[in-house]
């Protein structure tokens, strides 16, 4: 069941890996639809379903609790397994920096319907900003330390598209009907851009040393959603749909933007690009194995 319902998902970014490859486009397409995706649609998209719907009642600490706790605690442990080679952090990143974006946002909408959104807004607006501050104070001698990529998360246009569509709602501003119109047309292209972008970004990379990536999928695809299960619903009790909300971002592949944050050149580099290639094609098997498993709880 679970997997009919994300087949269009997979389908739409196997299409934008065949279509990174074949000459019908021209070869830019691919780095403007991502830009136009990240910057404008995604941030559309979000920002009227927060405006809309807003913060539910029912959310509480709790929620980011039990998505942020064990991602804390994943990160120092890869952190600390990987120091030896030298790219511990870069390697930690892999393990733990979900693409909650350009994955998590259209299967929480195909499987989930709008309404998941509303669970997945604190976890989408803080997610950059708590894992790329924990990459750049455990990187090894940092050049620009952490304060300026703060400022650089807080800018971004999906975090400021979703504070302010949630500061709008909790002021009771309406919205212009053809506005809303207009940004709807908008938000509706952002799930198959964003699924072309993804599929265009997985083939351009490249495999490297398969060993160390195996376990940082692992970490990154099993234990992390398994850390993040035992708190939703063991010990935070929270509500259903929240928690498969909070497994469903936890279980999404390496986020693509980890390889723009981590030294290039260098072996950490490597092992991210692996990360994302491998864990963009395994979660097609896990994301429906964990959602499968909740509904047994």
């Amino acid at each position: 069941m679970f997997f009919t319902q994300l087949l269009p998902v997979f389908l739409l970014a196997g299409l934008g890996a065949l279509l990174v490859r074949l000459p019908w486009l021209r070869a830019s397409w691919h780095a403007g639809v991502t830009e136009l995706t990240a910057r404008f649609l995604v941030p559309c998209l979000l920002f009227t379903s927060a405006w809309r719907t807003g913060i539910p009642p029912s959310l509480s600490w709790k929620v980011l609790c039990a998505f942020y706790l064990p991602l804390g605690l994943l990160f120092l442990a890869a952190r600390w397994m990987a120091k030896r080679g030298g790219d511990g952090a870069a390697t930690a990143l892999a393990a733990t920096y979900s693409n909650t974006v350009f994955v998590g946002v259209p299967v929480l909408v195909q499987v989930l319907g709008d309404d998941s959104l509303q669970f997945a807004y604190p976890v989408i607006a803080f997610h950059s900003l708590f894992c790329f501050t924990l990459y750049h104070l455990n990187e090894e001698a940092a050049p620009q330390g952490w304060l300026k990529p703060v400022l650089n998360t807080l800018r971004n246009p999906i975090v400021a598209a979703l504070l302010l569509g949630l500061a709008l709602n909790l002021a009771r501003i309406g919205l212009p009907a053809p506005l809303l119109r207009a940004l709807d047309m908008l938000g509706g292209a952002a799930l198959p851009c964003a699924l072309l972008s993804l599929g265009a970004s997985v083939a351009a990379l490249k495999p490297g040393r398969w060993s160390a990536t195996f376990a940082i999928v692992l970490a990154k695809l099993v234990l992390l959603p398994l850390g993040v299960t035992v708190l939703s619903v063991f010990v935070f009790d929270l509500p259903m749909a929240a928690a498969m909300v909070l497994v469903v971002l936890a279980s999404c592949p390496v986020g693509i933007n980890a390889a723009f944050v981590v030294k290039p050149g260098g072996q950490g580099a490597q092992r991210v690009n692996s990360a994302i290639l491998l864990s963009s094609l395994l979660c097609a098997a896990t994301m429906p194995a964990w959602l499968w498993a909740l509904r047994q709880l």
